[in-house]
């Protein structure tokens, strides 16, 4: 039992020092989007059909100047 506490007080150490740190969170942010994308490629490739449309369209049109 002893040898369990002890895992999870190294464990829970560890996990507290990477929080302090800006490049876990980026990390973390990076491996969130990736299994987001997995999991919604379809979705995503849509997104980025339509954010690509988008942005050659608003290159395309003139500055509304009303």
């Amino acid at each position: 039992m002893d040898k369990i506490k002890s895992i999870f007080s190294f464990a829970k150490g560890w996990v507290s020092a990477r929080l302090k740190e800006r490049t876990s969170w980026d990390g973390a942010a990076l491996i969130t989007a990736g299994v987001c994308f997995l999991m919604f490629k379809g979705i995503a490739t849509l997104v980025a059909y339509a954010a690509i449309a988008y942005g050659a369209w608003t290159l395309w049109k003139e500055e509304y100047k009303g």
